[in-house]
């Protein structure tokens, strides 16, 4: 008994030890939300319809929906976002046989530890990639962004503060060396100083837009322009409509997590959708993760 208890004390030692290693996240791929998200439904008591994400339908079909799948995209557009949902949870070890006078039930409470999830890329200058996170109502979640050696094609866990860190020292709104900035001209902030740009889109950027036709998930139902920025929706929306209550706000440098680059944390219910802007004027590759805590 005392060896098995040993051999389970060494699995649950060697599992909390990787609880601080980034996982892999899906590889870009070609995959495309379908336009306007998927529909979650389900048949109420009463037969009249089905429930849809966001209402009834009592013509007996799902109203369009606005939920992505897990899959991954190339990160070109929204459709085609990255996902970086937590990898996956762990559990306290079950116990081994009957428990010793010594040991009590709440030694082996379920508990979730839930891994961050990565994506490391190269991301062309002037360029933005689009990732995407489910999140719980009852957990917060963190995201953040890691400048990384060139030719790196997994996380590292931390920044190497390179020339994404330092791109923007000594200048000012307007030089020549912003040519590719997201706000040339504008004013800048802490948002905007590093070479990267992050903003996060929260779940509202995914309720309906009747002024859309059919399928109307907001975020996934405007277009980009080559930039991979979004574009004004049908009909003349302006970016704040098409994106419902736009973008919920940016990183940046926090001093309590000073081993990443941009670092932002939050607490929604359902999908986030993250875009990263490279704001230099080379390509440069990133890690952008995601975790869920409680």
């Amino acid at each position: 008994m005392k060896f098995l208890k040993a051999i389970a004390l060494f699995i649950f030692l060697v599992a909390l030890c990787r609880v601080a290693i980034p996982a892999s996240a899906d590889a870009p791929g070609a995959n495309e939300d379908p336009f306007g998200g998927l529909p979650i439904t389900g048949t109420i008591p009463d037969g009249v319809g089905v429930v849809a994400r966001f209402g009834l339908s009592p013509l007996g079909y799902a109203l369009p929906g606005g939920v992505p799948s897990f899959k991954s995209g190339d990160g070109a557009t929204p459709r085609r976002a990255i996902n970086i949902s937590g990898a996956w949870g762990r559990q306290n070890p079950a116990p081994m046989g009957p428990l010793l006078a010594s040991e009590s039930p709440e030694s082996f409470t379920v508990t979730i530890i839930e891994l961050p999830n990565c994506a490391t890329l190269k991301i062309p200058a002037g360029k933005a990639r689009w990732f995407k996170l489910e999140t719980y109502r009852d957990r917060r979640v963190q995201i953040w962004l890691d400048d990384e050696r060139d030719g790196a094609t997994t996380a590292s866990g931390f920044s190497v503060f390179g020339a994404a860190d330092r791109y923007m020292f000594g200048t000012a709104p307007g030089d020549g060396w912003q040519m590719n900035a997201l706000r040339d001209g504008g004013s800048q902030t802490a948002n905007f100083l590093e070479g990267f740009v992050l903003a996060v889109y929260d779940p509202d950027n995914l309720k309906p837009l009747w002024a859309f036709r059919p399928p109307n998930a907001a975020i996934l139902s405007v277009n980009t322009d080559a930039r991979g920025l979004l574009l004004p929706g049908p009909d003349g929306i302006t970016i704040a409509e098409a994106t419902g209550a736009g973008i919920h706000g940016y990183a940046n440098h926090n001093r309590n997590v000073p081993q990443h680059l941009l670092w932002y944390e939050g607490r929604f219910h359902g999908w986030v959708f993250v875009m990263v802007y490279n704001q230099m004027i080379w390509d440069s590759t990133a890690s952008v993760c995601s975790q869920r805590v409680w």
